[in-house]
């Protein structure tokens, strides 16, 4: 096995990173940040990134569907919105949550959405017809995030109650409730085949629960700062995690112990993802800057070993080689034993052995400098519309940083002429598009005005 290796080091937002995602094919990724935006960022370096703009607060996290065609990102403003990463921009709008809204996720079809907020509950929402289905509610503080489980069939969340808490989508009832002494959650992400959930918590612990047996098969004391996100690799075998001390940290689960300390990042590192095909992973930090990696870790999946109600022995869930790697556990370990802070009690377990990963720095490597997004092409949705206009008024404006050019007058009846440059041909003729299409836009002011009226009456009353 490779170390894993820096691709590229990207700068662009102006505030820290909350969340990551990838595409599908896993040749684009997304990113959203405390600056009220959110960028599509390309693995080509000769193709510019796109920022969109459309919320008035902080985004707190992101998700691109699993068919690559729209994003969803949640903000402080207590917006949902879903958008198409493309030049034309086109957004809508969810609302319905009382308080910011930290998380959000499609489902494995994604035909629904799934949210969670400080107002203490997840919500799902089907969205074709930007239709609210059902709230989960149990969750007593700040709900920080909610995943849908790969096959669909759970929805895990945490919070600030300090519990970890499965629902049944089907019938919106809690399954079952993990209780923390002392930390609370700041991340939840799935195993690839839904048994194993992750949780990330602020009193620098990482836990593993099997959902079948309901019982921690895995704990990680191995950080210096709380634990602000995490992600399991496409195979199940390992697991990448982001955390206050600056360091991202590539856990191998069959073997229960860390490989791989990252460092480059100059802050918390908030957010980590893994690629959908595994290849790739980035990272994201309170420094404002991204890293894309080269991940070089193995495919192969895992077949698990899990503790048995019966005798707390190990036993596979399915049958494996006998060549096969099996999921490191101790039969020793205890959910009061993790939340110890006695280091006696826990020093035992080999999940937290001494330090023997091998540290990758990237400032010492060729790609650690800076690709900054100078030539962004920026999308904002929703722009604020006239004093004289109500706040639901919806425009469309697209800008490019470094050229920008003054807007065409409310009145006017015919789109400017847009200066040719031979450098930016191409880019002038889309801008010549767009404002054209300003244009129609302005004209149905009044009437998207009347429909987000009514949508927002009607959302009140379901």
């Amino acid at each position: 096995m490779m170390d894993p290796v820096l691709q590229r080091h990207l700068k662009g937002h102006r505030g820290k990173l909350t969340g990551l995602s990838f595409n599908p094919e896993g040749t684009r990724f997304v990113t959203s940040s405390t600056d009220h935006s959110a960028i599509v960022w390309t693995n080509n370096e000769q193709v510019r990134c796109m920022r969109f703009e459309a919320h008035t607060d902080v985004v707190n996290d992101v998700c691109w569907s699993p068919d690559g065609r729209i994003i969803s990102t949640v903000s402080k403003d207590r917006s949902v919105k879903i958008w198409v990463p493309s030049m034309l921009g086109n957004s809508d709008e969810f609302r319905g949550h009382t308080s910011n809204v930290r998380s959000v996720d499609f489902d494995p079809t994604g035909k629904k959405l799934l949210t969670a907020s400080d107002d203490k509950t997840v919500k799902l929402w089907k969205v074709s017809r930007k239709q609210f289905l059902s709230s989960f509610t149990g969750h007593t503080n700040w709900v920080r995030c909610a995943r849908f489980s790969p096959n669909g069939k759970l929805i895990a969340s945490c919070g600030d109650d300090r519990t970890l808490k499965l629902f049944d989508p089907a019938t919106g009832q809690c399954v079952h409730s993990f209780y923390d002494q002392k930390g609370a959650g700041c991340k939840v992400a799935w195993h690839p085949d839904s048994t194993l959930v992750a949780i990330a918590l602020d009193n620098c612990r990482v836990k593993i629960f099997d959902i079948n047996i309901r019982k921690l098969i895995q704990y990680y004391r191995i950080y210096d700062g709380p634990v602000n996100s995490l992600d399991f690799h496409p195979s199940g075998n390992y697991l990448i995690t982001g955390s206050d001390d600056g360091v991202t940290k590539i856990i191998d689960l069959l073997e229960g112990r860390q490989i791989f300390t990252l460092t480059g990042h100059r802050g918390p590192v908030t957010t980590v993802k893994f690629s959908k095909d595994g290849q790739l992973f980035a990272t994201g930090s309170d420094d404002c800057h991204v890293m894309l990696w080269k991940a070089n870790l193995d495919n192969d999946s895992a077949q698990n070993s899990l503790y048995t109600p019966e005798d707390s022995s190990c036993e596979s869930t399915h049958p494996a080689a006998s060549d096969q790697r099996k999921l490191s556990f101790n039969r020793d370990v205890s959910e009061a034993h993790a939340d110890d802070d006695d280091e006696s009690a826990y020093s035992c377990n080999k999940e937290n052995l001494p330090d023997t990963s091998i540290f990758v720095d990237a400032t010492k490597t060729e790609n650690f400098k800076i690709s900054d997004a100078v030539e962004e092409i920026i999308i904002k949705l929703n722009k604020p519309s006239p004093k004289n206009d109500p706040p639901e008024a919806a425009g469309l404006s697209v800008s490019f940083t470094g050229k920008q050019r003054p807007s065409p007058a409310r009145n006017s009846a015919l789109p400017r002429q847009v200066p040719r440059l031979s450098t930016y041909n191409r880019v002038d003729f889309e801008e010549h598009v767009l404002v054209s299409l300003n244009s129609i836009c302005r004209r149905m002011d009044s009437f998207q005005r009347r429909i987000s009226l009514l949508e927002d009456i009607l959302l009140e009353r379901s």
